[in-house]
């Protein structure tokens, strides 16, 4: 019961939250106009799509970072391609060692890069 309590108390995990970023606000935007363009609300795609109204509304604010199987769920509800829900977007991070923020809360970082990455480099 603690669990769920301090959880939805807004524990540390939610005030370092890596979301939204730039990359999931432009998904979201996507998702909306797809969805605003084939006049379906999200409880309505909701439905069709087997997804919970309201991660549909955190896909849209880029609250969240959807699976591709749930993209790909989506996209069939809204009669799209996923390259049309990811048309326009050029949006990228950059990883954690090269000054990107991390994409999770607990994501494991490297302190320098990994001896095999930088015999690489020099390979090629």
């Amino acid at each position: 019961m603690k669990k769920a309590a301090s959880k939805k108390g807004g524990g540390a995990a939610r005030l370092t939250s890596p979301l939204p970023n730039p990359v999931t606000l432009a998904l979201g935007q996507n998702l909306k106009r797809h969805r605003e363009a084939v006049k379906k609300t999200q409880l309505e795609l909701s439905y069709e799509a087997e997804v919970e109204r309201s991660r549909i509304s955190k896909i849209e604010c880029g609250y969240v970072n959807p699976s591709l199987l749930t993209l790909a769920t989506l996209c069939y509800s809204l009669g799209i391609t996923l390259p049309k829900l990811f048309e326009g977007i050029t949006a990228t991070m950059p990883p954690v060692a090269e000054g990107g923020a991390p994409r999770r809360t607990n994501q494991a970082t490297l302190d320098k890069p990994a001896p095999w990455l930088s015999r690489r480099k020099h390979k090629l």
